[in-house]
């Protein structure tokens, strides 16, 4: 063979090879969709198989790779398919075979669903440098910072894909609940509002909007949100919380412990919200005047958290108080039950008492005349059962109903003590003060003449 001869063949075998090699080339495209045909009919073993032979052949061949991320993305196979799209984002010229911007996509639902908050967030905002009003990065990303909490660029970049598409239904929520969380309460309402209308957890949305009614003071309609709430498991303990909490501001002691007793049940030991649950029914209980139920609470709320706020000078102060077998009895007396006792005391202090008049359970007022100078105005004598401080304002409002009654001193009675102010108040409005000890003095002397004329009757 002459060289002419072997020139040609070698040229022949060069193009054959060529053509080889550019025909099987020209087939992975047409390999690939038939790949994804099967991906679709929900055969992934044969889809896999064809892009196995792909990629023994042509390994860093992209639309090969980007079909198997896009596979173990389906299959859960999260970790793996993060690996795989990051290396296509290596791969020279990648960007002729996929869009990058689908890449991201991606890679930002796969870092979400392995919480990578961090990372998913970087994905996002890398999106947005394509496209700074992508609709779905703003959408996807605000609702990524809502889920972290972080509020302001949550209601940030939510605003601005709901603006741009008002269909966005679950925006709603997060926004109404972000705005809350930044102090935009009117816009916050707003969106709760929409919220409330769609399908997407109505409950949270009630409950914040129970938040608002409540710091606005609409309590009628915050307890209705609030009643609204509490069908979510979520939320039933921090709605019945919100609810006692307007009970125990409006004075409705009663009513606060009658909602929070139906939380019990579910509080948890030692969790800080039950804690705080606890200790708001005890509250309750004290300013209710149930002093042995308050106490129950206070010490299985310092057997958890022995710190836990004023608990351990409240159980001081109140079994002290039940200890004193004389306040004792006032406190675990009816109001009724009570009312010889008072005349008795109020005797003692050389008067008669001639209307009385029962603002509750736990306060009355006595117009009175002085039993040795019956020609004097009659004066006024306040009761109060309670285990709480009396404070200015207290006086203040007693000082009024001395002019509502027309009298022109009074007598301040209480199982509690009194503030400096108060006292002080007192003094410029001729009101004379008596407190606890007074009362248990008072009583003792009672009890001491009743058994004295027990003894001489027999």
């Amino acid at each position: 063979m002459n060289i002419v001869n072997i020139t040609l063949f070698l040229i022949v075998v060069s193009l054959i090879s060529s053509f080889i090699y550019y025909y099987k080339i020209m087939r992975l495209p047409a390999r690939v969709k038939r790949a994804e045909e099967l991906i679709n009919n929900g055969n992934d073993k044969d889809a896999a198989e064809i892009i196995k032979t792909i990629l023994n052949k042509k390994k860093d061949y992209v639309p090969a790779r980007y079909l198997r991320a896009q596979m173990l993305h389906q299959q859960g196979q999260f970790v793996l398919a993060i690996s795989e799209f990051n290396a296509i984002l290596q791969t020279p010229d990648f960007s002729r075979y996929v869009n990058e911007l689908k890449i991201h996509y991606e890679l930002a639902e796969l870092y979400n669903s392995t919480k990578a908050w961090k990372k998913e967030i970087d994905e996002y905002k890398t999106i947005l440098t394509f496209n700074p009003d992508d609709i779905n990065a703003n959408h996807r990303l605000g609702q990524s910072y809502y889920k972290q909490g972080r509020y302001k660029d949550a209601k940030d970049t939510l605003t601005r894909a709901i603006n741009s598409d008002p269909s966005l239904d679950d925006c709603y929520l997060p926004l109404g609940v972000s705005s809350y969380q930044v102090a935009d309460y009117n816009n916050a309402e707003n969106y709760l509002l929409k919220a409330i209308e769609k399908p997407y957890k109505p409950e949270e949305a009630h409950y914040y909007l129970g938040l608002i009614l409540k710091g606005k003071k609409d309590y009628d309609n915050s307890i209705i949100s609030f009643e609204r709430a509490k069908s979510d498991k979520k939320l039933f303990r921090k709605s019945l919380m919100r609810i006692g909490e307007i009970y125990f501001e409006t004075a409705n002691y009663d009513q606060a412990i009658s909602i929070l007793e139906t939380g019990l049940s579910s509080l948890k030991p030692r969790e800080e919200e039950s804690v705080e649950f606890r200790y708001l029914l005890a509250e309750s209980y004290e300013m209710d005047n149930k002093v042995q139920e308050a106490v129950h609470h206070w010490e299985k709320i310092q057997s958890e958290q022995p710190n836990f706020r004023s608990t351990e000078t409240k159980l001081e102060e109140y079994k002290a108080l039940l200890d004193d077998v004389y306040m004792r009895q006032i406190f675990t007396s009816s109001f009724d039950a009570l009312q010889p006792l008072l005349s008795e005391i109020i005797a003692r202090l050389n008067y008669n008492i001639i209307s009385k008049t029962f603002l509750n359970k736990n306060q009355a007022y006595y117009k009175v005349y002085h039993t040795k100078r019956i020609n004097e105005p009659p004066i006024l004598i306040f009761f109060v059962r309670s285990t709480h401080e009396i404070n200015e304002n207290d006086i203040n409002t007693f000082s009024r109903l001395l002019r509502d009654e027309k009298c022109k001193s009074g007598i301040y009675i209480t199982t509690s003590r009194y503030s400096l102010k108060a006292k002080s108040s007192a003094t410029a409005k001729s009101i004379e003060l008596y407190a606890k000890d007074f009362l248990a003095k008072s009583i003792e002397k009672i009890k001491g003449k009743s058994n004295k004329t027990k003894g001489t009757d027999q």
